[in-house]
């Protein structure tokens, strides 16, 4: 191996010891050198660029062991951020989800965060969550598991929670300037640490073993360039409404106007939700959303 390289055998060890530092299990043997035995469940900016096709998004990529939110790393640092710039980290302290929900991040999942700076009126904005919730299905039906959208930003699995996705804009009046995409994706989590109402459910509890976070990370990322590229197409917006879990079920909606609750109609092109309630219906861009069940549906009404 040190000729090969063409460097000392102790910088080979010295090499050695730092990988096994970071988590590589690797054995050693007089005279017949290193194997490595098993690797570490660590992101790795190489390991993802490795299996990127994309152009622009994921050419710049931060990783760090611990953070408050991907998503306040990139808002603190917008102003040196390229568009496409991805952060991720191993674990969020203080991760967080819509209405300044917590969300737990614990060692195992894919908390990331992308950096987009896309020349779109700001009456398209949505179109960015549609591409980021169309993108994760397209990536997760690669490992063979079937995966929906809970409007307006969840992706389920048999009605339990893999992913969420949390978008937060920088605009002025009349465009734009950025769009920060907070990915949170339960891949190889422990579900028995969440708490059971939250329904959470994982990649690898689904599959029954551990999955390359690093591959799927960059499967994501070659997806949602793609769906970014196309963001405006009615394609898009059509794949995003077949792959809805939400569209035709009874729910219950909380948002600035109070509590609805309905049938589902239809999806606009905005990303609103059409809500049939007593015989009218409602227009609603933002809320919570609770898939209500047969029999809890029947109490509503």
């Amino acid at each position: 191996m040190a000729r090969r390289l063409g460097i000392s055998r102790a910088a080979v060890w010295k090499q050695i010891q730092a990988l096994r530092l970071r988590g590589y299990k690797i054995a050693s043997s007089t005279r017949r050198g290193y194997l490595l035995t098993e690797k570490p469940d660590l992101l790795d900016a190489g390991r993802i660029k490795k299996d990127l096709v994309t152009n622009w998004l994921g050419r710049d990529i931060l990783i760090l062991p611990e953070a408050s939110s991907t998503n306040a790393v990139a808002l603190s640092s917008i102003g040196q951020r390229k568009s496409g710039s991805i952060i991720l980290a191993e674990t969020q302290k203080e991760g967080r989800g819509r209405l300044s929900r917590g969300w737990a991040s614990p060692p195992g999942g894919i908390w990331m965060s992308l950096v987009l700076r896309p020349n779109i009126p700001l009456s398209w904005v949505y179109r960015i969550n549609m591409a980021a919730c169309v993108s994760i299905c397209r990536a997760v039906c690669q490992l063979g598991l079937e995966a929906g959208i809970k409007w307006p930003n969840d992706i389920l699995i048999q009605e339990q929670k893999l992913c969420g996705i949390l978008t937060e804009l920088g605009a002025q009046v009349d465009r734009l300037d950025y769009a920060v995409v907070g990915v949170g994706l339960n891949a190889n989590n422990d579900t028995a640490a969440f708490p059971s109402q939250w329904r959470s459910t994982s990649l690898a509890a689904r599959l029954g073993r551990s999955i390359d976070r690093c591959a799927l990370i960059a499967a994501i990322l070659n997806e949602m360039e793609q769906a970014l590229d196309d963001m405006e197409s009615h394609e898009l917006y059509e794949e995003w409404c077949s792959r809805s879990l939400t569209l035709g079920k009874r729910v219950r909606i909380s948002s600035a106007e109070g509590e609805l609750i309905g049938q589902v109609l239809d999806l606009d092109q905005d990303g609103a939700l059409i809500l049939e309630q007593g015989g009218d219906r409602r227009r609603i861009l933002a809320g919570d959303c609770i898939h209500l069940r047969p029999e809890r549906a029947a109490e509503a009404t």
